[in-house]
């Protein structure tokens, strides 16, 4: 029987710690890019750092109000709704500019352009959510790439990695790095379902004016609430492609540090495709056991991934 893998951040988050790539980390790492002006030329030198910090800030007084259950009349579309559900179960009364769901920036941004889209109409709106989105974009994927350390994880995988990757026929990862083909220097079978730091994304391979020293913002790395902004406009792509790839495995999926929030995309492709036969979830918190329910619609079994990490630690004892 054939065997994928499909590996999130928490691959990155075990090898290169969590102080460097959780979450909070990627977000206090944007925080201080901010504050030291980083950002500046993205935005033309027309947005102040506060004004960057305020944005951020509002996008998250949002994700609050919607913990508490308000702003549901600006869901658009049943996918909005059940992410908006998502945040009411799931996250605390009270969230931060580090403790938000990096793709949840987004879902915030279209809640407040969804707010003013009746006064703006539908062109204006449409120009701001793409304005707000293009921003999170640059400052979040920067702040993923951490100056390019992200590339030297796989410096840190143990060496019984190896055998434990090759294992599988098929790798797919929505992560925008390249630790899996450095370290499988002869792996052809590695997938990447979100993109690539070092791939331009089409609307920007023959653009004038981008930053050599942020080459990576402008890549073709999706990041986004909504599946159609991932996988709508895509066609004979590579990453179409890839993605194609994923929706024709066979066998048993493994699933390893990809948190139950913002793939949605994934998963139904995972619950369309009768060829997979059962799914197993590696769990980081005992939250997720019974999340995973509301997303994958399929025989899944449970693993506790500390204990897989634990396996493939060269420290014996």
């Amino acid at each position: 029987m054939k065997k994928s893998v499909l590996v999130g951040n928490g691959i990155n988050i075990q090898f290169g710690g969590y102080t460097n790539y959780s979450g909070q980390a990627i977000m206090q790492r944007v925080i201080n890019n901010i504050a030291n002006g980083k950002y500046n030329p993205l935005v033309n030198y027309e947005i102040s750092q506060d004004e960057m910090l305020g944005i951020l800030e509002r996008l998250v007084d949002i994700i609050n109000r919607v913990k508490r259950g308000q702003l549901t009349q600006y869901a658009d579309g049943l996918f909005f709704i059940m992410e908006m559900e998502r945040i009411k179960r799931t996250y605390p009364d009270n969230s931060t500019i580090t403790s938000v769901f990096l793709e949840d920036y987004f879902l915030a941004a279209e809640i407040f352009t969804n707010k003013y889209k009746e006064t703006d109409g539908e062109e204006k709106s449409e120009f701001y959510r793409k304005s707000i989105f293009d921003f999170l974009h640059y400052i979040i994927v920067d702040g993923i790439y951490n100056d390019g350390l992200i590339n030297e994880i796989q410096k840190n995988y143990s060496r019984k990695m190896e055998s434990f990757l090759k294992k599988y026929d098929n790798i797919f990862t929505v992560n925008y790095d390249y630790n899996l083909e450095r370290f499988l220097a002869d792996q052809k079978n590695i997938y990447h379902l979100h993109g690539e730091f070092d791939k331009l994304a089409p609307e920007y391979e023959n653009a004038d004016g981008l930053i050599d020293e942020l080459q990576h913002v402008y890549s073709n790395s999706i990041m986004s609430w909504s599946w159609l902004d991932k996988y709508g406009g895509l066609t004979e792509t590579p990453l179409a492609q890839d993605y194609n790839k994923f929706c024709s495995i066979s066998g048993v999926l493994e699933i390893i540090g990809l948190a139950p929030a913002n793939d949605e995309h994934l998963f139904i492709a995972i619950n369309n495709n009768p060829s997979i036969t059962h799914i197993v979830y590696y769990y980081y918190d005992e939250n997720d056991i019974s999340e995973i329910p509301h997303h994958i619609k399929k025989s899944v079994s449970f693993k506790k991934v500390q204990n897989l990490w634990g396996d493939l630690s060269d420290t014996e004892g």
